[in-house]
């Protein structure tokens, strides 16, 4: 068993003592900085106070539309200035905020609304056109307001500044629900994870819990939020820097090039994103006659940095670099690989995924719940004080996600005999590709509607770019059936990035002799 216990870190004594809720932290900064610039997004720049007046109106919106709590409130754009505001508005009003996926097909998307049975829905202008759809399969869906600049009593600005701007004060239970964020599910449908008021402040406090100095973050600081707000990596990564009266540079998307200008022009302290980005800023023309003097730290996740790449990233930008590993479950990160833990004299140490937060227990189980010892490799196991509540309306998937306290990753890994986790390999069979996680048993399902598919198998290959790749292997019952009409045939029926990159058919799947499929074999046969 690795435990690590929280330190009486001042950081984390101050973020204990001074919010119960998500609603708090806004306030406080609204108090004692209102004139601190909170959120620059394109042109437009909030400061604290005017970004608490706007969320005080969409609360007192959102209550009036719906008076009864913890209603679900659907959000479905990209990143900017206007979702945090209806993110605090919706902590303010005893609601619960459900960001949705961008990327999802209409069919997905609508799935989503209705196991959630949201009643009200703030849409980005940009996906506007799938309203009609949504509206035909969502029949709860009463309340749409489009998120961009526009008259009318359906356009969010004109709704939100009708209403009061007094703060609704209305009390909000730490237990309450305050995110449930979709994850896609091994049984191929997504699931609605339940993360509470109390969970989320616990994660402000773990945060800084290692009590190092590149946890010494606050007002002065500056950082990019450009992972999407429908993942806990950037919600969550939001919610850190605001809790510090902190300036977040919020991006529509992951752009490199974008997030190279942001970091010169607006003097970024902090950034999170994934190694391939990394690559990417560095691939970039501009990269190299770049100013970074102001870069204190990059802060990154979902896979390992190879040495190489570590190397090059230290010569570019000369800053500190933080790891992290964790789950929508766990509301974020469980383990860290600190800066001083990345040095390129340990290549193998750059491999693991650090060691567990103060406060966060991890074991590494056998399949019957027996803990393991250090080289031997299980599935990966975390007990958290922030924990998500449950899945929504899923008792059973909750129940067998866990081990006693302790929520079943699906990751196989190992801990070495210095106290860092390793990664051996995902139990769940999930791909990684650019940042996303993609659950074969989804694109498999979608693919076995084609009428001449008689069985498939999805699996990630390796790619240089992404990381890992999609590859289907399809048992047709028509010769002439070709890639290109199994790729148009998922167009419009899933998300772009979880579609194949490439279709191999096969005579048979490999299977072994109880008739399990195997595989392992299919990856081992690469991308040709």
């Amino acid at each position: 068993m690795i435990q690590a216990r929280c330190e009486d870190a001042p950081q984390f004594r101050e973020m204990t003592d001074q919010a119960a809720t998500e609603a708090d932290t806004l306030r406080r900064h609204a108090a004692l900085r209102p004139d601190h610039t909170a959120i620059i997004f394109g042109s437009r720049r909030t400061r604290y106070g005017e970004f608490n007046v706007a969320a005080n109106r969409a609360a007192n919106g959102l209550l009036a539309l719906h008076p009864a709590r913890q209603q679900k409130i659907a959000l479905l754009d990209r990143n900017s200035d206007w979702f945090f505001e209806l993110l605090f508005g919706i902590a303010k009003s005893a609601h619960v905020a459900m960001p949705v996926n961008w990327r999802l097909s209409a069919r997905e998307i609508a799935q989503i609304l209705s196991d959630a049975g949201a009643k009200t829905l703030f849409i980005g202008a940009a996906f506007a056109h799938l309203l009609p759809g949504l509206a035909a399969h969502c029949a709860g869906l009463e309340n749409v307001f489009i998120l961009g600049e526009g008259e009318g009593p359906n356009h969010y600005l004109a709704w939100r500044d009708a209403q009061s701007a007094s703060d609704p004060l209305i009390p909000v239970d730490p237990a309450d629900v305050f995110l449930q964020l979709y994850t896609s599910g091994t049984t191929g449908m997504p699931k609605g994870v339940q993360i509470t008021h109390a969970a989320s402040i616990r994660m402000r406090s773990l945060e800084v819990s290692t009590g190092g100095d590149w946890t010494q973050w606050g007002a002065e600081d500056k950082v990019i939020v450009a992972m999407p707000n429908f993942h806990v990596g950037g919600t969550s990564w939001a919610l850190q820097w605001f809790a510090r009266g902190a300036t977040c540079v919020v991006q529509v998307q992951v752009d490199p090039r974008a997030m190279l200008d942001a970091i010169e022009q607006e003097g970024i302290t902090h950034l999170f994103t994934v190694p391939t980005v990394l690559s990417m800023m560095l691939a970039d023309a501009s990269c190299s006659q770049r100013d970074f003097s102001r870069l204190k730290m990059i802060h990154y996740g979902a896979s390992p940095i190879s040495p190489p790449l570590l190397v090059d990233c230290i010569k570019t930008f000369g800053t500190g670099f933080v790891q992290y590993y964790g789950m929508t479950e766990t509301n974020g990160v469980v383990s860290v690989l600190q800066p001083h833990e990345h040095d390129l004299n340990d290549p193998e140490r750059l491999k693991s995924v650090g060691k567990p937060y103060p406060g966060i227990e991890i074991r590494i189980m056998d399949s019957e719940g027996r803990e393991l010892a250090p080289g031997q490799v299980g599935e990966v196991c975390v007990n958290t004080p922030c924990l998500m509540k449950g899945y929504w309306q899923l008792a059973q998937a909750t129940a067998s996600s866990m081990f006693g306290a302790f929520y079943r990753t699906g990751d196989a890994g190992f801990f070495n005999e210095d106290g860092y986790l390793f990664l051996v390999d995902r139990v769940k069979d999930m791909i990684v590709s650019g940042g996303e996680n993609i659950y074969p048993i989804e694109v498999e399902n979608v693919i076995c509607e084609h009428q001449a598919v008689v069985e498939v198998a999805v699996v990630g290959i390796p790619d240089p770019q992404w990381g890992e790749a999609v590859k289907a292997f399809i048992v047709t019952r028509d010769e002439t059936l070709t890639q290109e009409a199994i790729l148009d045939f998922l167009r419009d029926k899933i998300a772009r990035y979880k579609i194949p990159k490439t279709v191999e058919f096969i005579e048979i799947l490999p299977r072994n002799a109880s008739g399990k499929l195997l595989k392992r074999e299919l990856r081992a046969r690469g991308p040709a």
